[in-house]
Formats: C-alpha cells, structure tokens, sequence
C-alpha cells in the first residue's frame, strides 16, 4: 500500500520553509512523498500565523516499517494506536490484523481525524476512527493486544495500561521530559498491571499534545547565578552530545535542556532547567558554568556522564524502562535488576 492516497495536496518540507502544494510543484510533492522522509502535514496545530511548528505528519516509512516490526501484530489481534495523522499507519496495522481483527485509531485535532477518517473510508473501511485525547486510550474497544503510539509521550498514560489483555505489547516513542535531546522507542510487555521491556532505538517524534510543556520558562531566565564554576572543556558538549546526552536524559531524572542567543550574531549557550524545582544551570562555550536553585544540576550532570564513560558509553538499546502499576518509571540498564533511575512519571512538571 502506498501512501500517496494518505497525505494532502499541501505539506512542509521542512520546518520554517513554505509549504509545499501539489498543484504548483507536482513533482518535488511526488519526490517528497515517495522518499523514505516524514512528511508534515500539519502546522500549527492548523491555526494561521503561528511559528510553523511541525503538528502532525506521516512518518518515514522506514521507521514505520521498524515499528510495526517491533510491535509484532498478528491476524486477527485488537489493537490501539494513539495518534492517527492522515490514516496510512492505521491502513497499514488493518491489513496486518485481517478481516477477524479490529485497530482503533485516535486523534486529538479534528480537522485531521475527519481527513483520516475520509482517507481510511476507501483503503481500510474497518478501522474505527476515534476524535479525542489519546492519553486516555479509548475503553469501548478494549481489551486490546497491542498498543502503539505515532506521538512522544513524557509518561506511559496509566488508562493505556488498564486498556491492554495481559501479555500486550506497547510501542512507543518515550521522552522522560519536555526539551530533551531526542527520545528513545519503547517496546514494552504489559504483565500484572506493569509495563516493562527495551528501548528499541533512539527517536524523535512530535509530542502528545497532552504532554506538551505547560510550565513557566526555564528558571534560568533572566536570573543571576548562586555560584559559577569553569569546566576544562566546552560544557555544552555534555548534554549536546549524540551519544551522550540521550543516556543523561535517561539517567538524570527532572530536567529539561535548550539553546539561546544573548544577543544577534552572539554565540549560544546551553540552559538546563529542573522540571520539579527552580533549579538551573548555563553552559557556555568558553567554560563558564552558571547554576543556580537547589539542585545542583550541572554536578549532577558530570557524574552521571562520568558513570557512564565508566561503564563503557552504553548506548540507548542497552536501557531499559518499567513502568510501575503507581506511574512511576524506572529506567534500567542492562535488565531490569541492573542499575536504575526513576523518573517520577508525571505531566505536571513546574
């Protein structure tokens, strides 16, 4: 199944650039849709004179393909996906599940789910096409034997753990926090009211809107430091690293990380901000290390890369998550009894 029948007349080849319409540039639309490229489809959350933020695409077909991989849906299975976008996935899972299964698919913006749902009419009839907040899954359909989100979630939403069979799988692009550097892809087996398994890859998807940041700046903004220290290399590099920083954001729990600009043409400094206190830290090129707040985030930050270097550079496929029947989450390494972080498992960061 291709998914030329799937995406609009009008897409966003990439963020801040025009849009992209079919009827004036027919081929670059066809080239951009047959490449193995996410194609947004939406930005804004469709709403005029906004930023042109990325709300809703089809994703790269390969990473579909590893996906459903991961999944692992067979004939005639029940299955959720959290996220619909213009409907190509759902087709996709509908074919896999066969004539004897059922895939429910939802989404929060109306406008897209009538689109998919227009879409999905010819290419796939059966799937039930629900217009509503994905965290809270979707009940009249349960139990369902596989769970998969095309959306980052911060947490594993509990109403999609009370919604699955016993021994469901769950897949899903999983970031411990707003503004981190990247996700990771979760592949989670749901035994005894808990979720637990591997981080397939390392990701980046569009945030749940449910769980996008709804918090004040970060606390650094416009204050004065309570200490200043100077690393011997540039200690931005520590949480912008490949390699390194998603394994932080694993290890470190309650913080949120981004780049600003003091002035036009000036060079850009790293701010890392906690998520569960007024605590925060800059990081500048020339070593300059400001902190300031309770915690003590940029030391925090140091042993925790130090741990990891110790510990040969694991990268996210060596991590691991449970999610506890009470929300929490502990990341692991190695498996389960291996060395572990918990990450409080909650939306309401401040």
């Amino acid at each position: 199944m291709e998914r030329t029948a799937f995406i609009p007349d009008r897409v966003w080849p990439r963020t801040g650039q025009p849009p992209l319409d079919r009827a004036e540039r027919p081929q670059e639309w066809a080239d951009l849709v047959d490449s193995d490229a996410s194609v947004v489809t939406q930005v804004d959350d469709g709403q005029d004179g906004g930023i042109g933020r990325p709300t809703s695409s089809s994703s790269a077909p390969g990473v579909m393909a590893r996906m459903l991989e991961a999944l692992d849906v067979r004939p005639g299975m029940r299955v959720l996906e959290i996220g619909t976008g213009t409907g190509y996935n759902a087709a996709i899972l509908a074919e896999l599940v066969g004539p004897a299964g059922m895939v429910t698919t939802v989404e929060v913006d109306s406008a897209v789910s009538r689109q998919a749902r227009t879409n999905l009419e010819a290419a796939a009839p059966a799937v039930r096409v629900v217009t509503g907040d994905g965290e809270q899954g979707h009940p009249p359909g349960a139990p369902y034997d596989r769970v998969i989100a095309t959306c980052s979630v911060t947490r594993i939403p509990p109403a999609w753990l009370t919604q699955v069979a016993e021994g469901a799988v769950m897949v899903a692009p999983w970031i411990p926090s707003p503004d981190m550097p990247g996700g990771v892809l979760a592949r989670l087996t749901v035994q005894d009211g808990s979720a637990s398994g591997r981080f397939v890859e390392h990701t980046s998807f569009m945030l749940l809107r449910a769980h996008r940041w709804d918090g004040e700046a970060p606390h650094d903004f416009g204050a004065d430091p309570d200490e200043e220290a100077r690393a011997n290399t540039d200690p931005r590099e520590t949480v912008l690293d490949e390699d390194a920083g998603p394994a932080l954001a694993l290890m470190v729990p309650g913080w949120r990380v981004g780049m600003r600009h003091p002035a036009p043409g000036a060079e850009h400094y790293v701010w890392v901000s906690a998520t569960g206190s007024a605590s925060w830290a800059r990081l500048h090129g020339d070593g300059r290390v400001e902190q300031g707040g309770p915690r003590r985030l940029w030391a925090e930050l140091v042993e925790a890369r130090q741990w990891w270097v110790e510990h040969g550079c694991p990268g996210v496929t060596d991590f691991g998550v449970t999610v506890d029947v009470d929300g929490r989450h502990r990341v692991w390494l190695g498996g389960p009894d291996g060395p572990s972080w918990t990450h409080p498992g909650t939306t309401a960061f401040g």
